[in-house]
């Protein structure tokens, strides 16, 4: 298939320069050849023009930036091509006479054709670069043969450059930053690795993240994660209506986006070892669940004449009603205490308080918020227990490991 594409593009690039004729194709090629060494610098504006004019998605505007600021060199080549030529032209037909004026038709085309050898031969090694970058990517997160067409035959393109050696080609053209080669090695990592990407959610800077609406309609969106663990095409991943309406979101894929590729190294780490060197020293940040034990020490120090029948009654009471209780703290400084129950109500309702925390010394302040009232309270942790004292309220958590 890739013999075909070379000589489609070859002859395409031949009929162009005939047509075109010597003047224009030249500036045409001399054109691509300046377009390809300087799209990544007019890339840079497009970079931050292209949100203002709709293209808000930031995968998107970076990958079509430097593709618009090629384009604007070549335009440019070719509007004074066209100019030149039309001069030449106008020179040949009306002073030079006919003799001069066909001899300069004649070599006009042929050599027209000549420059559209190299015209094509250019278009082979750049569209050669496109489909080794593309590739690279849809190779790694999508290569099962249940994929969309367009998919797959990107996947054998990509296959028969390295067979072919003309990937070698494709990469002396330039390449993209390394950004975009890690972020496709960590896609295909979680495509193909459902059970790192499981922790993924658990990372500590995605902890805020998992904690949105949407985040939790995804993840409980069953018929999603099944499509997930039982690898289903990406297409069909990609077209779940949850998936289109995050996607959708620019805010959230550019904060997603900006996570990634800030903690890229120690996502990786955290993926295969469940540590974040990155984050682990902040303490508090984590998932932390009701420790019913030191909770119940911790009432009996505060009433030490309990009997012990009040105390069974009261781990039997505390048994049921902390069972869901929670506490998650991200490294965006948010905080969420989830699952507390409300004794004044029978049976207790479970109430979820969010807010914020801050680090004061070896302890940490935090302000949660729940239907219009707002508490402080003081936590402090050893990283593997916490203890929050919130009013007259002491709630005792240990760390969730995933």
């Amino acid at each position: 298939m890739l013999w075909i594409l070379t000589l489609v593009l070859l002859a395409g690039g031949v009929g162009l320069g005939l047509r075109l004729g010597a003047i224009c194709a030249s500036f045409s090629f001399v054109g691509m050849v300046f377009a390809t060494l300087l799209a990544a610098v007019f890339g840079k504006i497009f970079k931050f023009i292209l949100p203002h004019v709709g293209l808000e998605n930031p995968v998107l505007a970076w990958m079509v930036a430097p593709i618009c600021g090629f384009l604007l060199v070549w335009v440019l080549f070719m509007v004074a091509g066209f100019e030149v030529q039309r001069r030449v032209g106008v020179f040949y037909k009306y002073k030079a006479g006919d003799l001069r004026l066909a001899l300069w038709e004649r070599l006009n085309l042929r050599v027209g054709g000549c420059v559209g050898v190299l015209i094509g031969a250019t278009w082979v090694i750049l569209v050669s670069f496109f489909i080794f970058n593309l590739s690279y990517v849809t190779a790694q997160v999508a290569p099962g043969e249940n994929e969309a067409r367009m998919t797959r035959i990107m996947n054998s393109l990509g296959e028969d450059l390295q067979s072919t050696g003309m990937d070698k080609a494709a990469r002396a053209v330039g390449s993209v930053p390394d950004d975009f080669y890690r972020t496709a090695n960590f896609a295909g990592l979680l495509v193909q690795n459902q059970d790192l990407s499981a922790r993924l959610g658990t990372y500590p800077a995605f902890i805020s993240l998992a904690e949105r609406d949407d985040i939790q309609a995804l993840s409980q969106d069953g018929g999603l994660v099944d499509q997930w663990k039982q690898g289903a095409p990406m297409g069909a991943i990609l077209n779940n209506d949850q998936v289109k309406k995050l996607l959708l979101d620019t805010n959230l894929v550019s904060t997603v986006w900006n996570l990634i590729q800030a903690n890229m190294d120690d996502i990786t780490n955290y993926l295969f070892t469940g540590q974040s060197p990155k984050y682990d020293p902040i303490k508090i940040v984590g998932h932390w669940s009701f420790d019913l034990v030191p909770a119940l020490l911790a009432e009996r120090e505060k009433s030490p004449k309990m009997r012990p029948e009040e105390m069974k009654e009261l781990r039997q009471l505390w048994t049921q009603a902390f069972a869901q209780t929670m506490f998650v703290a991200g490294t965006d400084g948010q905080a969420f205490l989830k699952g507390v129950p409300d004794f004044s109500q029978k049976p207790p309702s479970p109430q979820s308080w969010t807010g914020t925390w801050s680090q004061d010394g070896a302890n940490y302040d935090l302000s949660l918020s729940y239907n219009g009232q707002t508490e402080t309270a003081t936590a402090t942790t050893d990283g593997l227990r916490m203890t929050i004292k919130m009013g007259k309220s002491t709630f005792v958590f240990q760390r969730l490991y995933y």
